[in-house]
């Protein structure tokens, strides 16, 4: 039976809300060796909420709108609001009694009291109350803290052990894998694609595997949630399962597929993806061009010459700018250069822009005249694209963008100028 809180305890939404936008002070528990924290050993010593701070916290979040209580709960660990520093520049005159409850609520809950409290309503009826439980108890960080978020995994209420799951994935402890893997076997689907996001936040490659198998599971929830998962931690082993999502037949598994295979960087999934060019939903074939330009695979370039014709213009726009981004690409393809005339003035910068970066010096009479644009941010593109081209021809744009009316085009050109001169002594 879930524990009930008690009668709503009147805080003023200010607080609720300035005090979920600080991140609870903690490390997290993987290492980076390439990381040397100054404030190591020295971090705030302000008092943290003890558990009838945080009984009262708990239920100002069940007293308010579902709604307010969600945007409340999901900017926990967020910057957003004035009063950070010790100084409390920017904090509006009646608002610094409040500050003392805001500082408590945004310390690493470390008081078992008040860890208990946020166990006990891990199975709460109101989602807001269990995810703000779940996450203040994860970021947490304490080992107390993650060994009741483990015990909770195996509790016969499902909707503890989702909760959780969350509280596990904001934890990110290596040391909760196992736990983590086991609930992948659970016999709710809430929990099992909680869990494999938790896992996905891990980055554990030890995940590959069960992760693997749940990519055919029968609910497309799950399906899409392993997706993300094997994305976020991007073992190429998992290209061959992920390239088969693609003819999903729901369309969020298919947009996470193409995500995730974006995200693995690998040349295997470029026939997948520039199939995707051609799906029905828009959602995924803008993913899938976006994907295709962090594949960096040359072989897409044909694909992505045609979706320039895309009648989606965010299509065409990541299609255009995908080209730029292609390995060993020696020509420019001819859609590409004309795009620098097109009646989108977005498309056609980030068109100049690939020209420059694919490096043909064929295009140089193409960008010349796309310089005569009114656009100053299109005559910028161009006089950087010149830049990067390195070709003579381009000289007499850049001299008369030397003069041009806008004063970051004009040193954009003469940047460009000094650095060939430089190269010419």
């Amino acid at each position: 039976m879930n524990r009930r809180l008690s009668p709503v305890f009147p805080i003023a939404l200010v607080i609720i809300l300035n005090a979920l936008a600080i991140p609870l002070n903690a490390q997290s528990g993987r290492e980076d060796y390439d990381d040397a924290d100054p404030w190591l050993g020295f971090e705030s010593t302000r008092p943290a909420a003890d558990s009838a701070a945080i009984a009262r916290f708990l239920n100002s979040l069940a007293g308010t709108d579902p709604v307010v209580c969600q945007l409340a709960v999901s900017s926990i660990g967020n910057h957003w609001g004035p009063g950070d520093s010790d100084n409390r520049i920017g904090l509006l005159s009646d608002e610094a009694s409040e500050h003392a409850s805001r500082d408590a609520l945004g310390q690493s809950v470390t008081d078992p009291a008040a860890l208990s409290l946020l166990t006990a309503v891990l199975g709460e009826q109101r989602a807001c109350v269990r995810r703000a439980a779940a996450r203040m108890l994860g970021q947490s960080h304490s080992p107390e803290a993650v060994k009741q978020l483990r015990a909770a995994l195996r509790r016969g209420n499902p909707r503890i052990r989702e909760s959780a799951a969350l509280g596990l994935a904001d934890a990110e402890d290596p040391g909760s894998f196992r736990d983590l893997a086991g609930a992948l076997k659970d016999k709710e689907p809430a929990v099992v694609r909680m869990a494999a996001y938790a896992l996905g936040d891990l980055e554990d490659a030890r995940a590959v595997k069960p992760l693997g198998e749940l990519l055919g599971s029968r609910d497309p929830g799950t399906r899409a949630t392993a997706a993300w998962a094997l994305g976020e931690i991007e073992d190429i082993r998992a290209v061959d399962r992920l390239k088969g999502l693609v003819d999903d037949e729901d369309p969020n598994v298919r947009l996470t597929a193409v995500e995730a295979l974006g995200e693995m960087e690998d040349y295997r999934s470029t026939g997948a993806l520039t199939g995707a060019l051609k799906e029905r939903d828009v959602r995924v074939r803008r993913a899938a061009a976006q994907a295709l330009g962090e594949v960096e695979d040359a072989k897409a370039a044909g694909a992505l010459e045609q979706a320039l014709q895309d009648r989606d213009p965010v299509v065409r726009r990541l299609a255009a700018q995908a080209l730029g981004e292609l390995e060993g690409l020696k020509r420019a393809p001819a859609r590409l250069v004309t795009a620098l005339s097109d009646g989108d003035p977005e498309l056609a910068i980030i068109a100049a822009r690939s020209l420059g970066e694919i490096g043909d010096t064929l295009v140089v009479p193409a960008l010349a005249s796309a310089y005569r644009s009114e656009d100053p941010r299109m005559r910028y593109s161009v006089v950087s694209a010149l830049g990067e081209l390195e070709d003579s021809r381009g000289n007499a744009v850049l001299s008369l963008a030397r003069n041009d009316r806008d004063q970051i085009v004009r040193h954009k050109a003469s940047e460009v100028l000094e650095d060939r001169e430089d190269d010419d002594d």
